[in-house]
């Protein structure tokens, strides 16, 4: 009977050591779990902080370069308006000419060019003029030097008319594009000052 109640006694001390034991490996795991849980809170706050530095100053230098462009930005768009409207302003000029007034208007680019006209003699192209109101106003500028006359169609070709010497020495371009081109040259400025009244 002693011998069985010291048999309790030594199973409840065993049960008890290993109680104490097995709740102080659980504090000392939970203490580990919550040292860890601690760094990955830290290594966390230290990562966002990073990327926060690292993606902040990626959005100051874009912010910065976005200012830096405005300006060029708005000259780039200021030109192409600017262009734009003068091409509105020629195109619509144009259009309202009649096609005889079109026509002494490329033949006017001849004036000038009596060296190059000078002992020789000329074919006429058309395209996109009356063929008889073209050679009309071509013969007035070249008499008797102009040979022949003929128009065609091809809507690649600008609307005008080409001269050719009979030798094709000299070739001479009369066309709406020309006089475009001219007119851009010559008065830019005068056409920025009409289209917009001087307030760029």
């Amino acid at each position: 009977m002693e011998e069985l109640r010291s048999t309790d006694i030594l199973d409840k001390e065993i049960q008890n050591d290993a109680r104490k034991k097995a709740q102080a490996l659980l504090d000392q795991g939970k203490k580990k779990a919550a040292e860890l849980l601690d760094k990955v809170q830290e290594r966390l706050e230290a990562a966002k902080a990073q990327k926060e530095k690292f993606y902040g100053s990626k959005l100051e230098k874009k912010q910065k370069d976005s200012d830096a462009s405005l300006p060029l930005e708005k000259e780039r768009f200021l030109v192409s308006f600017i262009g734009s409207s003068i091409n509105q302003g020629i195109d619509d000029y144009l259009k309202a000419l009649s096609s005889s007034q079109r026509i002494n208007l490329v033949t006017k680019l001849l004036d000038g060019k009596e060296a190059l006209l000078k002992d020789k003699k000329f074919t006429a192209t058309v395209c996109g003029f009356d063929k008889k109101e073209a050679q009309d106003a071509v013969e007035k500028k070249l008499g008797s030097k102009l040979l022949s006359c003929e128009k065609i169609e091809n809507v690649q070709n600008p609307e005008g008319i080409t001269l050719e010497s009979e030798d094709r020495s000299v070739k001479i371009r009369l066309t709406i594009d020309e006089i475009i081109d001219a007119a851009k040259d010559k008065h830019y400025k005068e056409m920025c000052a009409a289209l917009f009244g001087g307030r760029l």
